[in-house]
């Protein structure tokens, strides 16, 4: 659980005009969203220096950013740490997401345009034919991150970073023993998508809060746990 760990390949795709801390920052967190690099892992900056052939200060400047996205702990013992969350983390999570998602979906559903529309089908196609989990976790995160830029309300999608940042640790790490949940997932994410098309504000609301219960109750069962089960009538309305 303490074990450090590699990170993953840069993706061809790699812009060549990024820093190298948004490099950096970029592969730490597909490993950590992607579930390769587990809650509890340790990152040693010289040794993730080293594999991405850069200096200790892209490293430390990415961890710092990390850290500010809820990915990392900066632990005084241990040192650079993937932030493990615990049932009771996940319960407030999920309790602060079904509040705020439905204002983020509505947003969106009002403001999203046809290329975004059309982003959004490629990467539910890619999601379909996706031959395993970390690819899928890959692609899950990055329609969630364009459904939130559609939504135009800046403030509430940093918070929802973070959120979702949370939620994604323990899940993406799960996820690989419900493969019938990737196809339920998949099938919900379509849901909400043609909600957006249609301009179905309270149909993409309620779609979007049973995603988010289907999701926690993963996490749940695999702690012993029951989740918590906020109002619908709260975040659907």
């Amino acid at each position: 659980m303490g074990a450090t760990a590699r990170i993953l390949p840069e993706e061809r795709t790699s812009d060549p005009y990024r820093t190298a801390q948004a490099v950096v920052a970029d592969r730490i967190r597909r490993a950590i969203l992607s579930g390769q690099l587990a809650p509890g892992s340790r990152l040693l900056q010289a040794q993730v220096a080293d594999e991405m052939r850069t200096s200790t200060t892209p490293v430390r400047e990415a961890i710092r950013e990390l850290a500010g996205e809820g990915l990392l702990d900066l632990d005084p013992h241990r040192g650079v740490v993937v932030h493990r969350p615990d049932i009771e983390e996940l319960d407030e999570v999920y309790r602060i997401r079904k509040l705020l998602e439905p204002v983020a979906i509505a947003a969106t559903v009002k403001g999203i345009t046809e290329a975004q529309l059309k982003t959004a089908d490629d990467l539910l196609n890619q999601m379909d034919d996706a031959d395993d989990v970390t690819e899928w976790a890959i692609l899950n995160a990055a329609f969630h991150g364009l459904l939130a830029e559609a939504s135009r309300m800046p403030i509430l999608r940093s918070h929802l970073v973070k959120l979702r940042n949370l939620s994604t640790l323990y899940i993406a790490s799960q996820i690989h023993r419900h493969p019938d949940r990737v196809v339920q997932a998949n099938a919900e994410h379509r849901a909400i998508l043609e909600a957006c098309k249609a301009r179905d504000v309270r149909r993409a609301q309620e779609i979007e809060v049973a995603h988010l219960e289907h999701t926690l109750a993963i996490g749940a069962e695999n702690l012993g746990r029951r989740p918590r089960r906020a109002s619908r009538s709260r975040g659907a309305r």
